[in-house]
Order: structure tokens, then C-alpha cells, then sequence
């Protein structure tokens, strides 16, 4: 298809989620009419901004849009290049899939919140995480990112009447905005420097800047963006907001707002400020590695299955991190071909992340459905009564755990081989080359506690009994949202058996950057799948044959062998009936990992005993939010009722105010 044809589904894309907008609103507090008319045309968005960002990645020429000039040099213009149209396509696939989920989803809501206002600002989040991506212009990102942030927002807030989600909301918006403050830093810079706030213009000077300038611009986008991300340490906004959000909005918020966040960083640093020195690489990997581990140690002695995901995502974006420092690293030594393979794979672990990561909130958001608790403590044996649910939570499981054939295997495989190409390639740099060895080492331990982590999770809520009456009621969630679940499910084996399909899309974003290293990555990398040497089939009829095979195997075996004559009774417990008090619970699968990691968790365990009956609990101490945010908010508050002081409520006091700063401005003039 030519440009023309992806300007106009590029025009469509936003025309049916403001649509949406509208008629959501029309409907008000008509439930039905108000849900469906706001996710179809959600789903219509979606599948519109897709085959825009097919179009470009497949070849198609870059497209551009000027829509509205406020003044000279403040102007609302798009453009969706390789780089934009990869994001866009990540941001349309999941909305497309999440509103299918929605639908099914908001019925939870009817009659307690107006359906209307929560369709709408779900389509207005789409269209402000869309224009993010492509924004050309800094008046238009910065004015976007706002629109995104603040719309997001609103959305965590939904439950406004619960205090709990009121303080994750106010965290969100203090913390949201301080990374706001630094990217407005970087481009005001970047406009004094170039007289411009077109992003063209910052490509065409990235020359010009001074190296102190240059190195000051990286740390405030780093800062900017890694608030957005969640980066350790700056991600105490994710285990709150993420929790506190309808499961609908958290799936969008962490499997692709926070990726905003990362295309900001590729495009200020690569597009921006172009080559820079090998300490930005360092700096990234050494944030990943912490962002990753941290993140996912934390995570392990949650018991809310929202916040463990939540962790999860700042574990994730670490290992994203980790990718695009060893492709700066790569960079700065002139080895091109696997500074490509590194951005590979922090693109492909990107859209793999949005996957499963979408698929793992929806299931979490079903299990809050049917049982009306997030903490797994109050759960068990939920794969007789949501087998679907369970199915699918499993597969998003062993995605993230990084487990074949699934997705999230091949990203972090690619990882892998980047961080052991950087031991092995660099030369005499020994310092480097014991980094990338430790950075591996790093994320192999990193993989172990995430396979640790949903084992817990998976077992402690799906397996065994159930804990209590509200697990014992649960029911399978409607067809709607299981259809949605298996979709990603679905999604994360494509990615998983064809690699071929995801560095065909990364294809032109990595010539960009690296032009001219495609033929040797396609000689050292192979990632287009093959049975044998000389015969290459389709996949969809290798799916289909496999399906086949299975189906008649089982179908064989039922007619010449029939129904299965096993007997099935309560298992024996040495006389004594089985209660739901004798499972393992979650603070037992973390025990043994908070005695290893005692000296990072500072673990305090309490033990109670009552009618006979004791309780263990383990509780951990954030170390980051107790000696980096905590002492700041106490100085802030100090600070505050000190100023607060001078607000006496005398006239002559303000009077006397308003003339010592005038002969102190008359002072400095002269």
C-alpha cells in the first residue's frame, strides 16, 4: 500500500476513538450502549493504527502531518517513521485487544460508576499515547505527554472513594510530573541550542552541541523518561497506581504507557543527541541490571498479584534497559553489528513485554472479577472453577519466566548473546568485558526469581484449595474477556516460534541507526523458522497440521480405548481431612528468598499465636522509599511550616514584604 493510504488510516485511527469519545459520552450512564460503543470503536482505533504502522515498517515512506500552528515554532505536526510506527503498532495491537477484554471487563462497574466518562477517557488514552509516538514537534509531544499523564491519571483514580487509591493517585501525579519537569529541561534546552522545537532540527544540530551540554541532556532525559518507566529508583508511582487502576487501564498502562517512556529515551538519545560516550552505555546497563533485579526481588514478597505485577514491569523495562545499554556500549567502540543486535533486543523484549504483560494483568483483573480480592492469601484452587483463566495466566507466566517456545525466551536469549558479545568483543577493555560477564550473571539470577515469583503466584491462587469463601463462589469471567486472554496467549507463541516476524519490523528502525549491518546480522542470526535446511513451510499450516495430529490422536484414543476408568477420591492425610489452613501459603514460598537476600530486604517476621492457632508474617523494608523518599518528604513538609510562618495575616507584614522586594529588585537593576 503507498503513504496515501496510510495517512488515511492514520486519519481513521483517530477519528474512531474520538467517536468513541463522543458517543460514550452521549450515552452517559446507558451501560450497555455507553460499554459498547466505546470499546468497538476502541477496537476499530486499534486495528486502524495498525495497518498505518504496517505500512511504514513494511517499506512505506515516512508519513507527515501538520495540523495546526499555535505561533511560529509552536505547532501541532506528526510524523510516523520506522521508529514512531513500531510504537504505534505495540500501542494499537494491545488496545485493540484490551478493549475486546473491556467490554466484558466495565460490566463490573454498571450501576456504580458512569460508563460513559470510563469509555471515554479509555479512547482519549488511546489517543494521547498514540500522538506521543508521533509527535514531531517538542510543543506536540510536550503538550501530549500532559494530555497522557493527566488522562491516566483520572483513570487510577476511578475508585476515588477508597483512600488507598486517592494516595496512589496523588504519588502518580507528583511523581509523573517531576519527570515532566526534566524532559521540558531537555527540550528548552535543545531549543536554545537550535532555535527550534522541530525534532528535525534537533537531528540536524545533534553536531553542535557542546560535550558538557550534550552529557547534561542525556541525564535529564534519562531521568525524565526513567520516572515514566518506572526505573529504579524512581518507580515508587508503578506498585501503587498499577493496584489501584481498573485491571482494563493497568494492562494499557503497563504494557504500553510505560513503553512511551522508552521510545522517548531511544529518540532523544539516538535521534537527538546522536553518538555519545561510553559511559551512557554503562550508566543504562547499570540501571537495568538494578531496575531488574530490584525490581523483581521486591516483587517475590508481595501477595497482591496487581503490585507483584507491577514489580514485574520495573523488573522488565530493566531488562529493556540492559538492551539498549549494550547497544550504546557497542556504539562507542564502532561495532555496529551487535549495537543492532542489542537494540533487537530491547525492541522485541518491548513489544514481548507488552504481550504477556497485558495478558498477565487481564488474568489477574479476571481473578478479581470473579473473587473480588487481589490478595492471593484469599484464593486457591482456581483452576477448577476458571480454567480458562488459569490456562492462559499460565501461559503469560512462562512468557515472562523466559521459558520455550514462548516470547519472552527469544528476547531475553537475544539479551543474552548481546551482554556475552560484550564480554568477548571488547577487546582490551577489561573493565567492560567484566561488566557484560557480571550484567549476564545478573540477569540469569534475575530469570531464576521471576520463575520463583509465578510459581508462587500461579500456585498459591490457582492451585490447591480454596482459602475462603470468596474463591470457593468464583466463576468463570465472561466470554469477552476469555476470547481477549487468549488472544495475547496466542500472541506470545507467534512471537515465540517467529523471530523472523519481529526483526522484519525492527528491520528499518536498526538500518537507521546502523545502516549497512542487515546482511551481517542475517549471516550471524538466523531468525526465520525452518524444518530443514532446504524446506521452509508456512507457519499458519504447521499450526494447523500440529492441531490435527493432536486432535486425532486424542480421538483415536477415546474410541479404542474409551472414557479413562480411574477412580478418583480425597487424598490421604494420615487420617486427618485436609483443611485449606495446611497449604503452603505466599509468605512460605518467600521465606527461604528473604533469608538469602536479608541484607538488601531487611526482613522483620512476626509470629502470633491465638486459640492455638499460630501466624506467621514476613514484612520487608523498602529500602528506597525509607532512606531516598522518605527523608525528602519530611524535609519538604519541615521546609513548608517554615515558610507557612510568614503568612501571619498582618497587612503591614504583606506590605513590608511587597517593599523590601521591590528595593531588592531596584538594587539589582541599578
Amino acid at each position: 500500500m503507498t503513504s496515501d493510504w496510510g495517512g488515511f488510516f492514520y486519519f481513521c485511527m483517530y477519528l474512531s476513538w474520538g467517536l468513541g469519545i463522543a458517543g460514550a459520552i452521549f450515552f452517559g450512564k446507558k451501560n450497555t450502549p455507553a460499554n459498547g460503543i466505546a470499546h468497538i470503536s476502541a477496537m476499530a482505533g486499534g486495528g486502524f493504527g495498525m495497518a498505518t504502522s504496517l505500512i511504514v515498517l513494511s517499506g512505506g515512506d515516512p508519513l507527515s502531518f501538520r495540523i495546526w500552528s499555535v505561533i511560529p515554532g509552536f505547532m501541532l505536526s506528526f510524523s510516523v517513521d520506522a521508529l514512531s510506527a513500531f510504537f504505534l503498532l505495540m500501542i494499537s495491537l494491545v488496545s485493540f485487544v484490551v478493549a475486546i477484554y473491556s467490554m466484558g471487563y466495565v460490566r463490573e462497574y454498571y450501576g456504580k460508576k458512569n460508563i460513559g466518562l470510563l469509555g471515554a477517557g479509555f479512547n482519549l488514552f488511546l489517543i494521547s499515547m498514540a500522538a506521543v509516538v508521533t509527535a514531531d514537534n517538542g510543543f506536540a509531544f510536550l503538550l501530549m505527554w500532559e494530555l497522557m499523564s493527566l488522562v491516566s491519571f483520572f483513570l487510577v483514580v476511578t475508585e476515588h472513594e477508597k483512600e488507598e487509591v486517592r494516595k496512589a493517585g496523588f504519588v502518580y501525579v507528583v511523581m509523573t510530573h517531576i519527570g515532566t519537569a526534566f524532559i521540558i529541561f531537555t527540550f528548552l534546552t535543545l531549543f536554545y541550542y537550535t532555535g527550534s522545537l522541530d525534532f528535525s532540527a534537533f537531528q540536524e544540530n545533534q553536531d553542535q552541541y557542546p560535550s558538557a551540554i550534550k552529557n547534561l541532556l542525556f541525564i535529564m532525559a534519562l531521568i525524565g523518561f526513567g520516572t515514566k518507566a518506572g526505573m529504579v529508583p524512581l518507580h515508587i508511582w508503578l506498585p501503587r497506581a498499577h493496584p489501584a487502576a481498573s485491571s482494563h487501564v493497568s494492562a494499557l498502562m503497563s504494557a504500553v504507557m510505560i513503553k512511551t517512556a522508552v521510545y522517548g529515551i531511544i529518540r532523544t538519545i539516538y535521534d537527538f543527541l546522536g553518538e555519545g560516550p561510553a559511559w551512557w552505555g554503562g550508566l543504562l546497563l547499570g540501571i537495568g541490571i538494578v531496575s531488574a533485579f530490584t525490581g523483581i526481588l521486591y516483587g517475590l514478597f508481595e501477595n497482591d498479584i496487581k503490585r507483584f505485577l507491577a514489580y514485574s514491569s520495573a523488573e522488565n523495562m530493566g531488562i529493556i534497559f540492559i538492551g539498549l545499554g549494550s547497544s550504546l556500549l557497542f556504539a562507542s567502540f564502532d561495532n555496529q553489528v551487535f549495537a543492532s543486535l542489542a537494540l533487537l533486543a530491547a525492541l522485541y523484549h518491548a513489544l514481548n513485554h507488552s504481550i504477556f504483560k497485558g495478558l498477565l494483568f487481564m488474568g489477574a483483573g479476571a481473578v478479581l472479577y470473579a473473587t473480588h480480592t487481589r490478595n492471593i492469601e484469599q484464593l486457591g484452587g482456581l483452576i477448577r472453577l476458571m480454567p480458562w483463566t488459569a490456562g492462559f495466566f499460565l501461559i503469560g507466566a512462562m512468557a515472562i519466566s523466559a521459558l520455550p517456545p514462548l516470547n519472552g525466551f527469544v528476547s531475553e536469549w537475544l539479551t543474552f548473546q548481546s551482554l556475552l558479545h560484550l564480554s568477548f568483543q571488547s577487546g582490551n577493555h577489561s573493565l567492560l568485558r567484566i561488566s557484560g560477564a557480571g550484567a549476564a550473571a545478573m540477569l540469569a539470577l534475575t530469570g531464576a526469581l521471576v520463575a520463583a515469583g509465578f510459581v508462587k503466584f500461579f500456585g498459591t491462587a490457582f492451585l490447591a484449595m480454596p482459602r475462603s469463601q470468596k474463591a470457593a463462589a468464583a466463576k468463570e469471567v465472561p466470554f469477552v474477556m476469555r476470547s481477549a486472554m487468549g488472544i495475547m496467549a496466542l500472541g506470545t507463541l507467534i512471537l515465540g516460534v517467529w523471530p523472523g516476524l519481529v526483526s522484519g519490523l525492527t528491520r528499518h528502525v536498526r538500518n537507521k541507526y546502523f545502516p549497512g549491518t542487515e546482511a551481517a546480522m542475517s549471516a550471524g542470526f538466523n531468525f526465520e523458522p525452518a524444518l530443514t535446511d532446504t524446506v521452509k513451510l508456512p507457519l499458519l499450516p504447521v499450526f494447523v497440521t500440529f492441531i490435527m495430529i493432536i486432535i486425532g490422536t486424542l480421538f483415536i484414543l477415546r474410541l479404542r480405548v474409551g472414557r479413562s476408568k480411574n477412580q478418583t477420591s480425597d487424598t490421604w492425610g494420615c487420617g486427618t481431612v485436609l483443611q485449606p489452613s495446611m497449604e503452603y501459603t505466599g509468605a512460605s514460598f518467600s521465606q527461604p528468598i528473604g533469608i538469602i537476600f536479608k541484607s538488601l530486604l531487611f526482613p522483620s517476621i512476626n509470629v502470633k499465636v491465638h486459640d492455638g492457632k499460630m501466624r506467621y508474617s514476613l514484612h520487608i523494608r523498602h529500602w528506597f522509599e525509607s532512606h531516598m523518599y522518605r527523608p525528602v518528604v519530611e524535609k519538604t513538609v519541615w521546609i513548608s511550616q517554615q515558610i507557612r510562618k510568614v503568612q501571619n495575616g498582618s497587612l503591614q507584614s504583606y506590605l513590608a514584604y511587597i517593599f523590601v522586594t521591590l528595593i531588592v529588585l531596584l538594587l539589582w537593576k541599578a
